[in-house]
This record gives C-alpha cells, structure tokens and sequence, in this order.
C-alpha cells in the first residue's frame, strides 16, 4: 500500500471533499459524454451509483467518529 501513497494517506474529511468534487464533476461532463457517444447512460448510471455509494460509505465513516 505504500507504493500507492508515498507520504500519509488523506484524512477522511479530504477523501469526502474528493469525492464530492468528482461527483460534481461528472454531473457536468456525463451528460456530454452520453450525448456524443463516448458513454452509454447505462455505464453512466452504474458509475455515478457506484461513486454516490462511495460517499455514503464515508460519511458514514465521518459521521461514526472517523478522522
């Protein structure tokens, strides 16, 4: 693991804060994508179910006293 994380790993407030602003992200360019082509909406669905998930997942973390 420390291959993948040279210095300290990120607390868990900066992960939600990551996550968030990928989610956002994709809520812009998703739309595109599907419209040219590049992404089905049923890949985007299954993606934007799985990162929404991923921050259910850490503020439940979070909110069980996590740091």
């Amino acid at each position: 693991m420390s291959d993948l994380f040279p210095e300290a790993l990120p607390d868990l407030a900066a992960q939600v804060k990551e996550v968030r602003r990928e989610i956002a992200q994709r809520e812009r360019a998703y739309p595109r994508f599907v419209s040219n082509g590049m992404l089905s909406q049923a890949a985007a669905d299954r993606q934007m179910t799985v990162m929404r998930a991923v921050l259910h997942t850490l503020t439940d973390l979070q909110n069980q006293g996590g740091t």
